[in-house]
């Protein structure tokens, strides 16, 4: 029986990350992630899956993201039952990250939702079949397959994948890290490989310098203290909101910092930035270097945790200026929702976007120019400043992949999902013509033999 793979999500769209890879010995996923970014794309998330899951065998999981382990609940609900195969910080982080999306399936949250997805109840389940393998250490799931997780520079716990099935080894790059970014490691390169699964979030752009982000957050908030006004600032709360954090620590360490009140308004963001602070070890050199004189980087004057709903709302009736970091990081939904109908329509707000913005999210409309925005109802007038620092991402830019794909010296096939169509196109131009590698842009469900 040949070996193949079935792409079943970020196949022209950069959420919904799924492999199902069949072998003699074997039928398993690698990812089953979330579809995000608007009704017509979060309408997937309500298909059947495209197999059965009572027949999945295991799992291995890139990282804690949404987009890749969203839909593990689901997969439990509907009968899977096989290891979960993750690092000890994936396993930790998914535990938070699965149980607030419940949380939000069984709250009703979303105006996409169409119907429940899961419960507590799956996502306790699923959480249940979690195995934790270290990074660098060969782990066999199954007769003639072999796996070994890699660092991939992007969030604590991501991973690549080196994977061996008999003779031909495929590698997934999972979700691959901006480099070099203050906390991460740089991504592992990787040399040798006959099939590659490789991300193209920013295949067809370039970040701005890494070195100008500091400075050009430190000037927004500047200005917003200057003009008494609101600084606001949607962020993811697994990675981009520990990012902030590290930045603004930094900066107040170095007395850059202006005297203004800075609020974490997000309970997840809150209890991710704990489990950071536990695997420490896991980050770069500099990062340990300031650890020697400071022991918690996530910290500093002025800084505020807003763990309840009451303390949140208390934010919105605060006079002078401040900043609000909160979830969600594309305002789709949280309690940046609420900073946006107390404060968008003030010109003196600054609101700052610091990652990518999927199509058809509140976020991406902003960025697009959008003169009004719709919030729990409301139809609200956009007055405020806009700022995107795209140097925040914790994605690659066409920079970061073409270096990473480089490293690679056995010219292999190369695969392009998780991008939107014109950023893998002008990535897989890019790899053909310089790096000679044959390149595939899989569409959803098709299956290729490895």
């Amino acid at each position: 029986m040949p070996t193949t793979i079935q792409f079943l999500g970020a196949a022209g769209d950069v959420t919904g990350s799924s492999y199902l890879l069949t072998t003699d010995s074997a039928k398993f996923l690698v990812d089953c992630g979330l579809f995000q970014g608007g009704r017509d794309n979060e309408k997937h998330n309500y298909d059947d899956f495209a197999f059965n899951p009572k027949q999945v065998d295991f799992m291995i999981l890139t990282h804690a993201h949404l987009d890749h382990c969203g839909l593990i609940p689901k997969l439990y609900r509907h009968g899977f039952r096989g290891p979960i195969y993750a690092t000890p910080a994936t396993k930790e982080l998914a535990q938070l990250i699965l149980t607030d999306a419940a949380q939000i399936q069984e709250n009703g949250v979303n105006e996409h939702q169409l119907d429940i997805l899961f419960s507590k109840k799956d996502a306790m389940g699923a959480l249940e079949l979690f195995q934790t393998v270290e990074y660098n250490k060969s782990f066999s799931p199954a007769a003639g397959i072999k796996f070994k997780f890699q660092d991939a520079g992007h969030i604590l716990g991501s991973a690549m994948i080196e994977l061996w099935i008999g003779k031909k080894k495929v590698v997934f790059s999972g979700d691959i890290g901006n480099c070099p970014v203050p906390i991460m490691n740089d991504p592992s390169l990787i040399q040798k490989a006959d099939y590659v699964l490789c991300e193209s979030t920013y295949g067809d752009r370039l970040h701005s310098s890494s070195n100008k982000r500091d400075s050009e957050l430190l000037k927004i908030i500047r200005h917003g203290k200057k003009h008494h006004g609101k600084i606001i600032i949607p962020s993811f709360a697994l990675e981009r909101s520990q990012d902030l954090l590290y930045a603004l620590n930094n900066m107040s360490n170095a007395g850059q910092l202006p005297h203004i009140d800075i609020y974490l308004d997000s309970p997840l963001a809150i209890k991710i930035t704990e489990i950071y602070k536990k695997y420490t070890k896991l980050f770069d050199k500099e990062f340990q270097r300031l650890l020697k004189s400071d022991s918690d980087l996530f910290n500093f004057p002025r800084f505020q945790y807003t763990l309840t709903s009451k303390e949140s709302m208390v934010l919105n009736n605060l006079e002078g200026p401040a900043v609000y970091i909160a979830g969600s990081g594309m305002a789709d939904a949280g309690r940046v929702q609420h900073h946006l109908l107390h404060h968008i329509a003030n010109p003196s707000t600054q609101l700052i976007f610091v990652g990518f913005q999927a199509p058809g999210t509140t976020g991406r409309k902003i960025i697009d120019g959008a003169k009004r925005i719709q919030v729990n109802g409301h139809w609200i007038p956009v007055r405020g400043q806009i700022w995107s620092i795209d140097s925040f991402s914790a994605h690659a830019d066409q920079k970061g992949l073409m270096r990473w794909l480089a490293g690679f010296n056995t010219k292999p096939t190369v695969f392009f999902t998780h991008g939107e169509e014109q950023s893998r196109a002008v990535l897989a131009e890019k790899v053909n013509k310089q790096l000679k590698y044959p390149v595939h842009k899989p569409r959803m469900f098709e299956v290729f033999e490895l």
